[in-house]
Parts: structure tokens; C-alpha cells; sequence
């Protein structure tokens, strides 16, 4: 089901005569604010922005691999072209457009941007219809549990309790703690991140002989109970990336070089270091983000391949399509400065946008050991994020992203939407214009420095089909 309008107006025009660009900042007439301006001059904003920093690389003489051409751009445009705007919507509020180089507006010209794209996109997005309390135990313990609900949820349900807030908050932690819970990391965490693989990456044996089955198991027991703890201590999501905890045995513990761990039990450890902060710093993880091709046992990191997972995760970003006469990926290398350069015109417009914020996780190797050198020397952790800020090594990268984190808090809804779409079966897949408007819904409507609160918004709130 469509949730967008024909009349939809955001009114684009490329005219460099209404801004001017001073030391990569717009200067627009001001008429209005993301927050607090009408429809129309937010519109007429935006369009200066657009034009002044968008248009020079999206017209149909320098065409992107994106395909969007905004130097034409008419009324209805987004209505007529929601995937385009969508994806144009998650790279400006990840950072990632314009590119590295390229002049760039202040945060102020972004939030008016993405509020008028938002408003576009959502014009004829009627608020998601509320479920019954009964639909509400039936979503959440698919959700939560991926089983049908127990007595007590049951009970809440038949008695209309669930329309309450206090008491649907009270049954996720309560579901949360339950041993049940598990089956939400396996199902829905696991596969998200990419962890499901981490059975089939297999590291070159004469490279990292130490590496053996114990040690794949006990990485993937360390990122479970990560994500138990984070959900059963309602944190906030962000934390995914930057908590000062993990969970260790000893055999995990000696490959990490933290001392003091013994024995086979896991158990939580606070962290001394920052560079194992957080889901980056965990070895099931960089494991899966180096180079694992099927067959061929892995001998390197890939920076491009552990920043395009950076970007796709944390971002909600993905790379835009190599143009047609791209030449092939080059076989697995190791990182040199050689291996280093980008290449030539037009292609290096969007390999800067990702390849050097890879260089910032080279520092572990692709199973996850810490390292200062390597067989070719000193290891380069430099490199620069989406926007051109210079990072150097993980603990940089970390900060920076966490500049950004509605970008994260979007992503991780939209998955979650898209996963509970998934687990009702009268409900229908969302597009992912669809997607990313109910995740601005959801994310409106609850707390979203809080697991519950967003949990609670996306089950009290029908699938598409279920709505009509």
C-alpha cells in the first residue's frame, strides 16, 4: 500500500544566485527554520540548499551512479521518485552527500533538508492505526520470543491492559529477561549484523593458526550476551557502539590481551581500554567485516569492506552502484601504501566516501587480535570519515559516528519495522520509503534513547496491511 501523494511540492531549482558558498557553509536568505518555518519558505530554503550543493554533480550532464538528476527538479518530484528520495534522505542525514571534497552546508541547511524531505515523503501518511491489546501479545511474542504468548501476556491482553503504556512497558522488560529472549538476538541481532556468516569465515591457517572453533564459539557467546545485557538493561541503543563492558572467558580474554580473566565461564568485564568499546571492538563482528569470500581462506583486512558494513549499519547508508564500466574488485590484498590509492575519475568521487573510513579498524586484524604492526611495518590507522573529518584508529571513528546518531536510531528502527513486518503473517513487507516514514513515526512518538519505548511503539502500531 502506497502512503504518497501526487501533490506533493518541494520545489527544487538549481540557482547558484540564491546562496553562496563561504568556507563550506551555505548563506541563505533564512525565511524559515526545519523546526519552526512554514511549509513553503522551509521549501524555498531547501531548495537553495539543494541547488547550491546537489545539483552540480546530479544533472544530466555529470550524471551519478544514483541516477538523480536535480537540476530539472519539478513539483511532485519526490512524490514521483520515493526509493530516490529516500536513499537522498538516509545519505544526508548519515553525512555521506555532498562527498569528501566537495563544499558542504552547515547542520542547520542539512535539518532543513531532511525536514522537508520527511514532510514529502509522509504527506499523505496517516499515523499508523493502533492494534488491539490482544494484536499487541500476539506481535510482541512473535517480536520478543518468535512463540505464540504465554498466560501472562494472555491475561493482560484479554483484560485491555496492553493499551496501557505503564503495563506494556512492564511485559517487555518482564519478556526481556526471560531466557526466551535469546531467540530475538539469534533471529533478528545475528542476522542484522551479519553474525550468521561467522560459521563460514575461515582465516588462512598459516597465517592465524590459533584460531579454531573454541575461539569462533566464544566470540559469538561474547556478542550474545552483549545484546542480552543491553535490551535487559533498557539502554540506550546508541550503546551498541560505545559501552565500556563486554563479557569474556579466558580463552577469549588471552586473544584480546586482557589480563586477569579466568577460567571457561563467561562473565562481564569492564573495559580499561576504549578501542574494545562496543560492537567495534568485538571479535565476532570484525571477523564478519573483514574479506570473507566463499572458498578462499582470508589472509587480509578490507577496508572497504568493513566501511561499506560501517556505513550500512550504523549509517543506514549504502555505497550507490559502480557505474557500468567499472573495472572488477581487485583480489584481496594487504594494506600498503601502495594498496592505499583510490582510483582515478569518476569512481574516486564515491570510493573516498568509504575506503578511508575502513583505514581507522585496521589496528585489528581480520580476527579481531590488536596490532601495531603487521609483516609490512607500522600499521596506518589514518584515514577520514564520510564528511572529511580526519580519524585516526577505531576510538576516533567511534566518536565521530556518535556525532550522528539519529542516523543509528532510524536504521535499527527500520529493521526492527522490517523484522516485525516479517514475523506477522497478515502483514505485507513495507518499501522502503514506507519503512523509513513509520520509523520517523515510531521514533516521534517514543523515547528513542530507550529499547522499550521503541519496542512498545512498533508493536503497538498495525503493520500496513493489517491497518487497510
Amino acid at each position: 500500500m502506497r502512503i504518497f501523494s501526487k501533490s506533493v511540492i518541494l520545489v527544487v531549482v538549481f540557482a547558484g544566485g540564491w546562496s553562496s558558498v563561504l568556507s563550506g557553509q551555505a548563506t541563505v536568505q533564512r525565511s524559515g527554520s526545519a523546526a519552526g518555518g512554514s511549509g513553503a519558505a522551509q521549501s524555498t530554503e531547501a531548495a537553495q540548499v539543494v541547488g547550491t550543493f546537489c545539483a552540480g554533480c546530479h544533472n544530466g550532464v555529470m550524471r551519478s551512479p544514483s541516477g538523480a538528476l536535480l537540476d530539472r527538479f519539478d513539483t511532485g518530484r519526490i512524490a514521483e521518485d520515493p526509493e530516490v528520495w529516500t536513499r537522498a534522505y538516509r545519505q544526508l542525514q548519515a553525512g555521506t552527500m555532498p562527498p569528501v571534497g566537495a563544499s558542504r552546508p552547515g547542520q542547520p541547511a542539512y535539518d532543513v533538508v531532511l525536514a522537508s524531505i520527511e514532510a514529502a515523503l509522509g504527506a499523505d501518511a496517516a499515523p499508523a492505526a493502533d492494534a488491539t491489546s490482544q494484536e499487541i501479545a500476539e506481535r510482541l511474542a512473535l517480536l520478543l520470543w518468535n512463540s505464540p504468548p504465554d498466560t501472562s501476556l494472555l491475561q493482560d491482553a484479554q483484560r485491555n491492559r496492553l493499551a496501557s503504556p505503564a503495563a506494556l512497558d512492564r511485559q517487555i522488560k518482564r519478556m526481556l529477561q526471560d531466557e526466551r529472549a535469546h531467540a530475538f538476538v539469534e533471529r533478528f541481532f545475528f542476522p542484522w549484523l551479519g553474525l550468521d556468516r561467522l560459521g563460514k569465515a575461515e582465516p588462512d591457517k598459516t597465517r592465524y593458526p590459533d584460531y579454531d572453533v573454541s575461539l569462533r564459539d566464544a566470540m559469538a557467546t561474547e556478542t550474545e550476551l552483549f545484546l542480552l545485557s543491553q535490551l535487559r538493561e533498557d539502554r540506550d541503543p546508541i550503546e551498541l557502539w560505545n559501552a565500556n563492558y563486554t563479557f569474556l572467558n579466558d580463552r577469549l580474554a588471552r586473544h584480546y590481551g586482557i589480563p586477569g580473566v579466568t577460567g571457561a565461564q563467561f562473565r562481564r568485564v569492564a573495559l580499561s581500554a576504549p578501542e574494545r568499546a562496543g560492537l567495534l571492538g568485538q571479535g565476532s563482528v570484525l571477523m564478519v567485516i573483514s574479506r570473507h569470500q566463499q572458498g578462499q581462506d582470508v589472509k587480509y583486512t578490507s577496508p572497504a569492506a568493513r566501511a561499506i558494513w560501517v556505513r550500512m549499519h550504523f549509517l543506514g547508508a549504502t555505497p550507490p552502484q559502480p557505474f557500468p564500466n567499472a573495472q572488477p574488485v581487485k583480489p584481496e590484498l594487504p594494506i600498503t601504501p601502495q594498496t592505499r590509492a583510490l582510483p582515478a575519475e569518476p569512481c574516486v568521487n564515491c570510493h573516498r566516501n568509504f575506503f578511508p573510513l575502513g583505514y581507522a579498524l585496521e589496528n585489528f586484524d581480520p580476527i579481531g587480535r590488536w596490532r601495531t604492526d603487521d609483516q609490512y611495518g607500522p600499521v596506518d590507522a589514518s584515514g577520514t570519515f564520510v564528511d572529511g573529518t580526519p580519524t585516526n584508529g577505531v576510538v576516533e571513528l567511534r566518536r565521530v559516528l556518535l556525532q550522528h546518531p539519529d542516523a543509528f536510531r532510524t536504521t535499527i528502527t527500520e529493521k526492527l519495522l522490517d523484522y516485525a513486518s516479517a514475523k506477522s503473517p497478515s502483514a505485507s513487507r513495507m518499501a522502503a520509503p514506507d519503512t523509513l516514514i513509520r520509523a520517523r513515526q515510531v521514533l516521534h512518538g517514543a523515547t528513542p534513547t530507550r529499547w522499550s519505548s521503541i519496542i512498545a511503539a512498533i508493536v503497538r502500531a498495525k503493520p500496513p496491511k493489517d491497518a487497510a
